[in-house]
């Protein structure tokens, strides 16, 4: 839950501050609601109490692989996947990319002509430190309604969820009119070339004929009684520009100091950057989603997101969004994070270069080109060398495709009053490296979480609750079901 790679993967919502806000949108309905689903006549008879129980299983086994990226050692979950298919008879390939980097594709085979669809995950979680963890973080402990461990959320319980739809339409031979394309790939929390990007150049034939992808990304948001208030899907993301700064300069023993040292120039330059406010900007995809969201808020909130490009042009609007809703804030402005500095190797030496790494993201429509541009003007010292490290084009998927009326209309069978919303993203997933080829990918969540636990994602105690994991394991099946029958 793409998520940014040197930051928290906040979403749109969530780390905007929603744990706090007052909903003034339609009560939703319970958030276990496998009576209220309406199945067709001819759907399979599905024993959701032992499904529950079986996704519980492997979800914690699932999480007691440790896939922790870097280094990655993704084979491990390869593994994993590799045993459940071959007890099934699904057919599989894997692939490394490289040594401990493993991928693994399955293909359901349907008997039309539609075009086939992705449910896509990553393996690989980010690192832990444990001493910060109240409890085991790789052990996938069941306590008090949660479930507990690194990858809970981000992103091992979307990749049971998929696991479970392929599972349940192979063993009830749902006849398919589009192929159903399992992939599992490595990598993504540092950008994907060992996984996504590896296979898109080297396996063209895993994802051949689809038209269709459900990825990570939409987050979807439960009150604190564990109620969903709204289902998100995400069609956009901001792009990254990652930046590495280098200075050289003199150097010389610590004890007599250099004042135009390589490491002096550069934090110089960066208090600059730091004390920048690039200009707000509210471009059409953010404006989508802020009126989508718009319901589910209390005033004064909701007529801000209903009218933002009104408000971004109030006085106080960005010390607002910067105390209340950063994460509103990062969507209505190009973003800059000095993430990373170094200078000497020792401290009694001057070094001759000291250099910085930069987190930008930015929104639809900057080019790169213009940005750096931007940055070195910020900078104001033309001695420091500017390289990008990561940036492609934004991507954005329609908003009014099959797959998200399908995702509209299970999401009313399952939950009557509660609502579904664009949620674009301020960070990024392997989502781009297939809306750049044509296919139309969404990030979806099944799983109605609240602000609390949202934030929690790639930092101490990550946990999901046992009931949104159950409840969200029958709503990825049901959208996958009725799609793939289309």
């Amino acid at each position: 839950m793409r998520k940014t790679y040197t930051t928290l993967l906040l979403v749109f919502l969530l780390a905007g501050g929603l744990a706090s806000a007052a909903f003034a949108g339609p009560r939703p309905a319970p958030a276990r609601a496998h009576a209220a689903v309406a199945q067709a006549s001819t759907a399979p008879a599905i024993d959701w109490r032992n499904v529950d129980q079986e996704a519980l299983e492997k979800f914690t086994a699932y999480l007691r692989v440790n896939t922790t990226n870097p280094p990655g050692n993704e084979v491990r979950g390869v593994d994993f996947y590799k045993k459940i298919f071959e007890a099934e008879g699904i057919p599989y390939e894997t692939g490394e990319s490289a040594p401990g980097r493993g991928n693994i594709v399955a293909r359901l085979k349907g008997q039309g002509n539609g075009p086939a669809l992705i449910l896509l995950n990553h393996m690989d979680v980010v690192p832990v430190d444990q001493r910060f963890w109240t409890v085991p973080a790789f052990e996938g402990l069941v306590k008090d309604g949660y479930v507990w461990a690194r990858g809970s959320e981000d992103m091992k319980s979307i990749g049971i969820a998929e696991l479970m739809a392929v599972l349940l339409l192979h063993r009830n031979h749902v006849p398919l009119k589009r192929d159903v394309i399992f992939l599992a790939t490595a990598d993504e929390e540092a950008g994907g070339n060992f996984g996504a990007g590896w296979v898109q150049k080297n396996r063209p034939d895993w994802y051949r004929g689809a038209g269709f992808l459900l990825n990570e990304g939409g987050e979807s948001y439960a009150d604190a009684s564990g109620k969903p208030v709204f289902f998100g899907i995400d069609t956009i993301e901001k792009t990254p520009a990652w930046l590495h700064l280098t200075v050289t300069g003199r150097s010389g023993h610590g004890s007599i100091p250099i004042p135009d040292s390589a490491t002096n120039r550069l934090i110089a330059a960066l208090d600059r950057l730091r004390q920048w406010q690039p200009p707000l900007e509210l471009t059409p995809p953010m404006e989508r989603g802020f009126v989508s969201l718009a319901p589910y808020v209390a005033e004064p909130w909701r007529s801000r997101l209903e009218h933002m490009d009104q408000f971004i042009r109030e006085p106080n609007a960005r010390a607002e969004l910067a105390k209340e809703h950063p994460g509103w804030l990062a969507l209505l402005t190009n973003t800059v994070s000095i993430t990373q500095l170094e200078g000497s190797k020792k401290v009694n030496v001057i070094g001759p270069e000291a250099t910085a790494s930069l987190d930008c993201r930015l929104l639809p429509g900057t080019e790169i080109d213009s940005w750096v541009n931007q940055i070195r003007k910020v900078l104001d010292d033309p001695s420091i060398k500017i390289d990008v490290i990561l940036n492609f084009p934004t991507s954005h998927s329609p908003d009014d495709s099959a797959l998200v009326e399908t995702i509209r209309q299970v999401v009313k069978s399952q939950y009557p009053d509660t609502g579904v919303i664009y949620t674009p993203l301020e960070a990024f997933t392997d989502s781009h490296l297939f809306r750049e080829r044509g296919i139309a990918s969404y990030g979806f969540s099944p799983f109605a979480v609240s602000g609390g636990d949202a934030r929690r994602i790639h930092g101490n105690d990550e946990r999901i609750p046992v009931q949104s994991f159950e409840s969200g394991v029958q709503l990825m099946y049901q959208v996958v079901y009725e799609f793939s029958r289309q």
